[in-house]
């Protein structure tokens, strides 16, 4: 595997910008729908905290990763989104069922 490869997927799948915003609007999500475009936010924000990070210092500085970054960051966002949806849609189930 290329090292550019691997670079783009560390920043994706450790990047807690990306799995947080995924995770929270999931949660905030209330039809399957929307997840394909809480994925883009989570995409977004992941990779202007990618970024930011390399402009800043923390990390080397490749403006061409940015592109992978986000295609990579959208899968990502794209998997925490439907976690957090899935996991909200259950709790709300178990709500109802003890009422």
């Amino acid at each position: 595997m290329p090292p550019e490869v691997k670079e783009i997927l560390i920043h994706a799948l450790m990047n807690p910008v990306t799995l947080l915003t995924g995770y929270w609007l999931g949660r905030k999500a209330d039809q399957v729908q929307k997840l394909v475009v809480v994925a883009f936010l989570a995409a977004l924000a992941g990779t202007f905290y990618a970024w930011l990070r390399m402009k800043l210092g923390f990390a080397e500085d490749r403006p061409r990763l940015v592109a992978g970054i986000l295609v990579a960051s959208l899968l990502v966002g794209a998997v925490w989104s439907w976690v957090g949806y899935w996991i909200q849609r259950y709790r709300n189930k178990d709500r109802n069922k003890a009422r």
